[in-house]
């Protein structure tokens, strides 16, 4: 476990404001119970998960398609068999089943914002919800971070 120093440059037993380092790590917030997911109810909380987690980084929740601008609840959307790759680099559009709306831009945003977030947080690791259009390990964001040297983990 690593410690911080104090201001005169190390730890000492005595030194109360040392206290051990653990690395930020992004988490989906859905995986933490926050009912942010696409049909707005709470989902469960993957307690045993957050448990081994919590041991060793400190959890930072984000929502990529709320950071985006979407509304929870929100349309259903899936990549069709697509996968971020081809919404970033080849123009694959994501389409709202239930109004046809492309909402494209909304999960591109959100994972621009998720990348920002982890860079200023230094998080070097993301422990994303699978089969989401954003958070999957395939999903939009899940690409941006991998593209930027974040470790996605997905989570099923």
């Amino acid at each position: 476990m690593n410690t911080p120093q104090n201001n005169t440059g190390a730890c000492s037993f005595f030194n109360t404001d040392c206290q051990p380092y653990y690395p930020p790590v992004l988490i989906s917030a859905c995986l933490l119970g926050i009912p942010c997911r696409w049909h707005g109810r709470r989902p469960e909380k993957r307690v045993r998960l957050i448990e081994s987690l919590k041991r060793r980084y400190v959890l930072v929740p984000v929502c990529p398609e709320q950071l985006g601008g979407m509304p929870t609840p929100r349309t259903g959307e899936t990549l069709s068999g697509g996968s971020g790759a081809e919404v970033l680099d080849d123009g694959l559009r994501i389409v709202a089943p239930e109004t046809g709306e492309d909402v494209t831009n909304f999960y591109l945003k959100g994972s621009e914002y998720t990348l920002e977030i982890a860079q200023v947080i230094g998080a070097k690791k993301a422990y994303l919800k699978g089969g989401s259009p954003a958070c999957d390990k395939e999903g939009v964001t899940g690409e941006t971070l991998r593209r930027a040297g974040v470790e996605v983990i997905r989570v099923s």
